[in-house]
């Protein structure tokens, strides 16, 4: 019996009857999708790390393309291309956020057509190839990666995805070189727009796989290049651009909650969540809580992932879309579930993960209702009147959610209002958002409840910290940083590296000292701060006060000097 061989889409598009409505299909899928995420082309800027990536990064203000793709970062991540993206927009608008929102939306519009080609190629007909892209492109999970500006990574990195898998399946049906070099081109565009793209060589594995391409030589060497520019690039990405990382003494985090097998078990429950999600996709929101112990749910949702994955793998014979899909689901996010217990998160749940992960389940379920309204007449009306109920209920949810990400405010109220009491970082992030709004009152109180909810949260009790020392209540001021400190020092007291975060404690607490007349003590910590990092001027200033009142005029002068080569603003005489 002769073996089927499939071929890429493209190939057959002559015996396609409905090949003439490709162009209302894909207008009307952009339209619709630009329709439901029209609402945030109204949204303003989060503290949710729009800050550090966007309009207090120098790196986008100063738009140096030699330092962009160079330097490490505070935010311990490698994005060029999303900064240069950033730094191009900056020159135009400043920090004007609509721009920047529009360029998302764009983006987004970009990634859905390329997914609709996609579907196409693998076999999709023009209607289901249609339908399955609006499920990329209105689906509710897809908010986070759009709306939150910095989540920029995501669409360029999908972008070039997308059309890395597109020019690889031309390669495959053409057999042309200049296609697989376009492959290469758009592959390395990926990861230097998010790393995550390190997963892009297996998806060319699968596809070759999917396609019945026979595994040879010439199949395996053209794909030890990728691997290899994966494995570097992940680990410049985890070594040489890892800016400022700690090992947390928070005992609620989940690398130091769970132990190996718990964290397993966490993984893979999240992993048949996201399953779940992608049908019903019920409690979304920007951060979900991390449980303080496994429960009977989290094993049996990871029973359930187990049997899934081995169940799909079991019919790859008569069901390879079933199998494609999946794996294609499965290689997308499965670094990226065991991700928060190597960086000691404070979540596990990101909407954003299912970006392109997704991609493989809508292929399932399109496919799945396309071959069912072929080997069953009946069902095709039933089908799409399910379909046009999925699209509508998600494009609700859609709407409805954009406007919780409006600004800081919006944000954090809805995390906290969907779960009270239990998500540590919302209080703190909507803290920093009222203390820049001069309400340190509320932003006090929203630290202290960061603090009940996590006691070792480190952050709060620095923040806290901080705006006490603003308002001159030295005494609750002193025990909060030494509260940081019983917390920081077990662990950071190397001076092998620069370590901003205990300096800038001792630092403050230092200019405690300094107020209350312990000069001594005051000395003590200007001096430890200084030498963890001796690029803040503000302790050498600091310090040259309380050598000034100890009457030890040179060397408060030597310090003084110190500062001003540094760029402080001082009039020495």
């Amino acid at each position: 019996m002769k073996k089927e061989v499939l071929v890429p889409k493209k190939e057959v598009e002559n015996s396609d009857r409905t090949g003439k409505y490709n162009s209302l299909v894909i207008f009307l899928v952009l339209i619709i999708t630009a329709l439901v995420f029209s609402g945030s082309l109204k949204l303003d800027w989060t503290n949710w790390d729009d800050d550090l990536y966007v309009y207090e990064n120098p790196l986008v203000s100063e738009g140096n393309l030699k330092d962009i793709f160079t330097k490490p970062a505070d935010y311990n991540t490698y994005s060029p291309m999303v900064i240069t993206s950033f730094a191009l927009e900056w020159k135009l608008v400043n920090a004007r956020p609509f721009l920047y929102h529009l360029d998302n939306l764009l983006l987004h519009l970009f990634c859905t057509a390329l997914v609709w080609l996609l579907f196409r190629s693998l076999g999709l007909n023009v209607w289901w190839s249609g339908f399955a892209a609006l499920l990329f492109g209105i689906h509710p999970l897809r908010v986070e990666s759009v709306a939150w500006i910095t989540e920029r990574k995501d669409l360029l990195y999908a972008l070039f995805y997308m059309a890395a898998l597109l020019a690889y399946i031309r390669y495959i049906a053409s057999g042309k070189s200049g296609q697989l070099l376009l492959t290469f081109l758009f592959f390395t565009l990926s990861l230097l727009s998010k790393i995550q793209a390190v997963t892009l060589p297996f998806a060319l594995v699968m596809l070759d796989w999917y396609f019945r391409r026979k595994i040879c030589f010439k199949a395996i060497m053209e794909k030890v290049v990728f691997f290899a520019v994966s494995l570097i690039i992940g680990l410049l990405g985890s070594t040489f651009f890892i800016k400022n990382v700690y090992v947390t003494t928070d005992s609620k985090a989940i690398a130091n909650s769970f132990n190996f097998l718990e964290q397993i078990v966490l993984g893979v429950y999240a992993y048949a969540v996201f399953i779940l999600k992608s049908v019903f996709p019920f409690a979304i929101s920007t951060l979900y809580p991390i449980p303080a112990l496994l429960q009977a749910e989290h094993w049996i949702g990871a029973a359930t992932a187990v049997f899934i994955f081995a169940g799909a793998l079991a019919v790859w014979r008569k069901y390879r879309f079933i199998t494609f899909g999946l794996l294609f689901f499965t290689f997308n996010i499965f670094i990226l579930l065991f991700l928060p217990f190597w960086t000691s998160d404070f979540s596990f749940l990101h909407d954003r993960y299912t970006y392109v992960a997704y991609i493989g389940l809508f292929f399932i379920i399109a496919m799945s209702m396309q071959k069912l309204s072929k080997s069953f007449p009946s069902f095709r009306l039933p089908a799409a009147c399910l379909a046009v109920i999925l699209l509508f209920v998600f494009s609700a949810l859609t709407i409805k959610y954009i406007p919780v990400w409006k600004n800081s405010e919006t944000l954090w109220n809805y995390v906290i209002e969907k779960y009270p009491r239990k998500i540590a970082i919302a209080y703190l992030n909507r803290s920093h958002y009222w203390y820049k709004n001069n309400q340190p009152g509320k932003a006090i109180e929203d630290l202290s409840m960061a603090i009940e909810t996590n006691p070792e949260y480190l952050k709060a009790y620095m923040n806290r910290g901080f705006i006490y020392l603003k308002s001159n209540d030295i005494g609750n001021a002193l025990k909060d940083y030494n509260r940081c400190l019983e917390l920081m020092l077990p662990y950071n007291t190397s001076f092998d590296f620069l370590n901003p975060p205990l300096s800038d404690v001792l630092g403050n607490r230092g200019l405690i000292y300094s107020k209350m007349g312990q000069y001594e003590k005051a000395m003590f910590d200007f001096n430890l701060a200084i030498r963890l990092n001796p690029a803040n001027y503000i302790n050498y200033i600091n310090r040259a006060s309380v050598y000034h009142k100890l009457g030890r005029a040179a060397e408060a002068k030597q310090d003084l000097l110190n500062a001003k080569k540094m760029g402080a603003l001082i009039d020495l005489h």
